[in-house]
């Protein structure tokens, strides 16, 4: 790591008083990994029953898979987690289309009433 280092100072922060420390490092291209960041699980879906049920279903299913596996864990990373990612984005997709399609609804019935005579 010292090798890419290329410099290091501190300067007066104005709003602390604290220094503020500042690194200058060289990486590699090839180091700097870029993929997906992470995923956030959106639990508005959760106070549904609709989804809940679909997820207790999910999970059953899912369940019954535990035994090919040597681990709980194995099974929640290969399986479980996977599926249940895909659930829920699958789902709140739908919802979202949903509802863009109920506002453009909205929009379109207010703009013809806006462009008829009173």
């Amino acid at each position: 790591m010292s090798r890419q280092k290329r410099g290091a100072e501190t300067r007066v922060a104005a709003f602390t008083d604290h220094l503020e420390v500042v690194i200058r490092i060289a990486l590699e291209a090839t180091t700097m990994r870029r993929g997906r960041s992470y995923w956030k699980m959106n639990t508005v879906l959760l106070c549904e029953e609709s989804f809940q049920e679909q997820l207790r279903q999910r999970w059953v299913e899912l369940s019954r898979e535990t035994k090919n596996y040597l681990t709980m864990v194995m099974w929640w990373e290969q399986v479980a987690k996977v599926h249940i990612k895909k659930l829920f984005i699958r789902e709140w997709t739908v919802k979202r289309r949903e509802e863009t399609q109920m506002e453009n609804l909205f929009y379109a019935c207010l703009y013809d009433k806006l462009q008829r005579p009173i």
